[in-house]
C-alpha cells in the first residue's frame, strides 16, 4: 500500500487582479503600507491546506471532509509554505493535526486539523435563504446583532468562473476539472462574501479562524446561496470579533458548513 502523504510544499502566489486594487492584497499598495509584498487572503492559505487533505483522502474529502484552522501570521505573495500533518487518529472519523510554516523562517502561519467526518451535521430546520438587505447594517463594535439571520446573493458558479478560481488558487489536483467540482477555497470565499455583504464594516475584515465541514461535492453550474447567522460576538484586548455560521447551498442542497471568526474592528 502506498504511504499516505504527510508533507506538502507550495509557493503562495497571488496573481494581480483588478478586484485587489487599493488593498493590502495588491503588491504596490501593500508595500506602500509597509508590508514586504501583497498579503495572501486567508481563503487561499486554507485552500493550500486542503491540497494535503485531498492528497490523503481523495474525492471523499470533498464529500465529507472537515478542517479546523487558525491563522497565526500573515502570508505574503511568494512565500514558500510547508504543510505538515501529524499521525492520523480516530475522533468521529480519521483526523490529524496540521501545521503550516514559512519554509524560510520556520514561523508557524496556521495550525489546526484536517479529517473526515463519520457523521455529517444536519442542517437547521430554518435553513432558509434570505435576500441581502437593501441597506446593510453599519456594524458598531459592541453592538453586533447576535442571533440575526443574514441575507445572501444568488451566484451561479459557471464553468468559466470556477476555472478562473482554479487558476487563482494555482490548484493542480485533477479532480476539480475532471469531475466539474468547485474548489474548496472558492466555497469559503463565496460564504464570506455573502455574510459580509450584510454589513458596513469599520475596517477591512481579517479572517481569523475557520471550522469547515464538507457535506457533498460542490458542482459547477449551480446557483449558490448562503443561509447564515451571527452566532457569537466578543472583544479581546481591544479587538472585536464575531462568529458567523454559514450553510452553503448549491441548487438548494447543502454542500458545506463554515463557522468563521471575523475580526471586524480594533480600538485605536
Amino acid at each position: 500500500m502506498k504511504p499516505l502523504p504527510d508533507t506538502l510544499e507550495v509557493t503562495a502566489i497571488l496573481d494581480p487582479s483588478a478586484r485587489y486594487a487599493g488593498t493590502s492584497h495588491e503588491d504596490a499598495t501593500a508595500r506602500a503600507m509597509g508590508y514586504r509584498a501583497a498579503l495572501i487572503p486567508g481563503a487561499f492559505v486554507y485552500g493550500h491546506v486542503t491540497r494535503l487533505a485531498l492528497a490523503i483522502w481523495g474525492e471523499a474529502w470533498l464529500a465529507r471532509g472537515r478542517a479546523q484552522v487558525r491563522f497565526r501570521r500573515p502570508v505574503f505573495s511568494g512565500d514558500r509554505l510547508r504543510i505538515v500533518r501529524e499521525k492520523l487518529t480516530e475522533a468521529d472519523g480519521p483526523e490529524a493535526r496540521v501545521t503550516v510554516t514559512d519554509a524560510t523562517t520556520g514561523a508557524v502561519v496556521l495550525d489546526g486539523s484536517i479529517g473526515l467526518a463519520a457523521r455529517l451535521p444536519a442542517p437547521p430546520p430554518d435553513c432558509t435563504v434570505l435576500p441581502l438587505p437593501a441597506e446593510p447594517t453599519v456594524l458598531v463594535p459592541g453592538a453586533v446583532p447576535v442571533g440575526r439571520r443574514l441575507g445572501s446573493a444568488i451566484t451561479v458558479l459557471t464553468r468559466e468562473l470556477v476555472q478562473q478560481s482554479l487558476r487563482d488558487f494555482h490548484e493542480t489536483a485533477e479532480v476539480y476539472a475532471a469531475r466539474g467540482l468547485v474548489h474548496s477555497g472558492m466555497l469559503v470565499r463565496r460564504t464570506m462574501s455573502d455574510t459580509l455583504g450584510n454589513f458596513v464594516l469599520p475596517m477591512p475584515v481579517i479572517f481569523a479562524e475557520l471550522s469547515a465541514q464538507m457535506l457533498a461535492p460542490a458542482p459547477v453550474g449551480q446557483s449558490y446561496t448562503t443561509a447564515a447567522r451571527v452566532v457569537r460576538a466578543w472583544e479581546r484586548k481591544g479587538k472585536h470579533y464575531f462568529d458567523s455560521e454559514e450553510w452553503l447551498l448549491a441548487g438548494g442542497i447543502p454542500v458545506a458548513r463554515h463557522i468563521r471568526t471575523n475580526l471586524y474592528a480594533a480600538d485605536p
